[in-house]
């Protein structure tokens, strides 16, 4: 129980890795807040017949008065704000650069990068009076790979990666640790839908192989990274990158 009393907030917590995210850190005690645009009734019910604790609060990430008042209601509620895990994205669907749509860009901007930023400036404040907090943001391993097809994507987790770093820096002195974590291709609803079965099916494949671990990641493996980056075990670890992609690529 290495997070006893708590409060976590996971964004993209209605299902696939968010979803795992909130169970894994209530298995060792933590309040989690489960946030989406989508609603996180499974996920309240998969953490409560564990044995833990959690509530759901729906959420713009993108639009900023949306989350300013799940951060109030937060603290309403729980009087603190100990972890946050920036997790939402949008994955899209598999398009060659030049043709990608404007307001697709923009989309994808805007929760991955922008919501990860309002989030952040949302709890800030919380923790600095707290002396402590944990910030944990979810980036990719296509960053390390270079990905084709998926440049909106990549790009967003790779500013991801720059704002980790500098935050970090910024909030020296505070008590608050900022590090980032980078997934392999972990089978979600989102990766399902950003081309034909087929071809996630032959992405799933050649992943695999060129993997140094043989076998497909599930959202399982992401659990200890997160759970070691919000516990007191990383109290001497800040502005870092941990990559959970079974070897694919180097960092």
């Amino acid at each position: 129980m290495r997070l006893i009393d708590r409060v976590a907030i996971v964004t993209g917590a209605a299902r696939g890795i968010g979803q795992q995210y909130c169970l894994s850190l209530a298995r060792e005690g933590a309040q989690v807040v489960a946030v989406d645009i989508l609603s996180c009734a499974e996920t309240v019910t998969t953490v409560k017949q564990a044995g833990g604790q959690a509530i759901e609060i729906i959420t713009d990430i993108a639009d900023a008065t949306s989350v300013q008042a799940m951060a109030i209601q937060v603290i309403n509620q729980y009087g603190r704000i100990d972890i946050l895990i920036n997790n939402a994205a949008l994955i899209p669907k598999l398009t060659p650069f030049d043709q990608v749509l404007e307001a697709d860009w923009d989309q994808v901007m805007a929760v991955n990068v922008k919501g990860m930023w309002l989030c952040c400036k949302a709890v800030i404040a919380t923790m600095r009076q707290q002396g402590k907090g944990k910030i944990i943001n979810i980036s990719s391993d296509t960053i390390w790979a270079g990905t084709p097809m998926l440049l909106p994507y990549v790009a967003s987790k790779g500013a991801i990666l720059s704002f980790t770093r500098s935050l970090a820096r910024e909030l020296s002195g505070t008590g608050i640790h900022v590090n980032c974590i980078t997934p392999g291709l972990t089978l979600t609803q989102g990766v399902q839908q950003m081309a034909p079965q087929e071809t996630v099916d032959y992405i799933q494949t050649l992943t695999v192989e060129q993997q140094i671990i043989k076998r497909r990641e599930a959202p399982i493996d992401l659990a200890g990274a997160v759970l070691f980056l919000a516990s007191d075990e990383s109290d001497f670890i800040t502005g870092q990158t941990i990559n959970v992609d079974g070897g694919l690529t180097h960092h």
